[in-house]
């Protein structure tokens, strides 16, 4: 039973590959309308959640099978989110974990009503869109809160394209562009589920597997906002276009280029499904441009350069989530965390090549 356990468990903790699988489609479908692009996401959001039968942490006896939420995630006893919770005064990061453990939206709620300008609670009220009608006074609270974050401008940029106010729009872009930080606390609410499920009587390795689905239940609905900023600036780059501005939008997409740069660097840039959007956001852009024109905002790279180079980077992820793939059903329980360390401090693309050395391709194990 441990084995059989462990084995699944590995493919869930392969999530990336999963998520990369389907993301490929997401990468190219360049000019598929930012409704079908949420709902993509939102599709490997729920593969993204696969979850192993549940054992205890002696590995001895298997556990009654706990209930589960819409997406198939095991909710740990209430009584232990309510005691964890009390450990830490009902403060609004341990509110928000039990609101991801549980899927309750009552602790969302609770954290909404009495951390109003946490950036943490802000963001999660924002991702999950949980007060639409209240939507500009928590994008104005979270630009408040975070004024050197410039993920508070991209929603805000996303939220004026959505209601046609274009010039707004531009203004939050150029303001975010300014900014180097670019932060949706990835590492922050991943490291506060790991706790909280450790402290439920989850074993390291459970709690690392169910911790990276609650991140992912953050990360996804805010890549949906990034990928529909990005329909946006390509929308009002075709319209300058049209209209004759070449320079307009090649500024537009000069700010496109900047949303994938984020995306690709600091802690962003430590988690390969971002690093897939920020290429999406690279051939969105670039596909209004003249593919033959050397442009300074690429580096005086032409953009059918830059879009040949995105094929090859995407042919090596390919190759990569591949041997992964191979890699992971002989991977030891100890080298299971080593390879969750390792994506938490040097990123999950080196943690994944960390793991194929240790397994390389043809080469079978023992």
């Amino acid at each position: 039973m441990q084995n059989r356990w462990l084995g699944r468990l590995l493919v869930t903790l392969a999530l990336l590959t999963v998520i990369a699988g389907a993301l490929w489609h997401f990468l190219d479908a360049k000019t598929r309308k930012p409704a079908e692009a949420q709902s993509q996401i939102a599709k490997s959001d729920f593969r993204y959640h696969y979850t192993p039968p549940v054992i205890s942490s002696s590995a001895k006896e298997v556990e009654t099978e706990p209930e589960r939420d819409a997406a198939g995630l095991p909710k740990i006893p209430r009584e232990k989110v309510e005691s964890w919770l009390a450990k830490h005064n009902r403060s609004a990061t341990s509110l928000l974990a039990a609101f991801r453990a549980l899927n309750d939206t009552n602790y969302l709620n609770e954290a909404a009503t009495n951390f109003p300008n946490d950036p943490h609670v802000e963001l999660a009220v924002l991702a999950r869109d949980e007060f639409p009608a209240d939507r500009r006074k928590w994008l104005d609270l979270l630009k408040a809160s975070s004024p050197s974050n410039s993920l508070a401008n991209y929603f805000s940029a996303q939220d004026y394209f959505k209601n046609g106010n274009t010039d707004a729009a531009v203004n939050e872009l150029l303001a975010a562009s300014d900014k180097t930080q670019f932060d949706n606390h990835a590492t922050e609410t991943r490291l506060d589920a790991e706790e909280l499920y450790l402290d439920s009587g989850k074993s390291l390795t459970e709690a690392t597997t169910y911790a990276l689905g609650d991140m992912a239940g953050e990360d996804l609905p805010e890549l949906a906002t990034i990928k529909r900023v990005d329909q946006g600036i390509a929308d009002l780059m075709q319209q300058k276009l049209t209209a004759g501005d070449a320079d307009s939008a090649a500024n537009l997409a000069q700010m496109g280029m900047i949303i994938a740069d984020k995306l690709n660097s600091g802690d962003s840039g430590k988690y390969l499904i971002n690093q897939l959007v920020g290429m999406a956001t690279e051939a969105i852009v670039l596909q209004h441009l003249d593919q033959n024109t050397a442009y300074d905002c690429l580096d005086g790279q032409t953009p059918g350069q830059v879009v040949q180079q995105l094929k090859q980077e995407k042919a090596a992820y390919r190759e990569l989530a591949a041997n992964f793939q191979a890699a992971y059903p002989s991977m030891t329980e100890a080298e299971l965390n080593n390879y969750s360390q390792r994506s938490q401090i040097y990123g999950e693309i080196e943690a994944m090549k960390w793991v194929i050395q240790q397994h390389p391709p043809n080469n079978p194990q023992k």
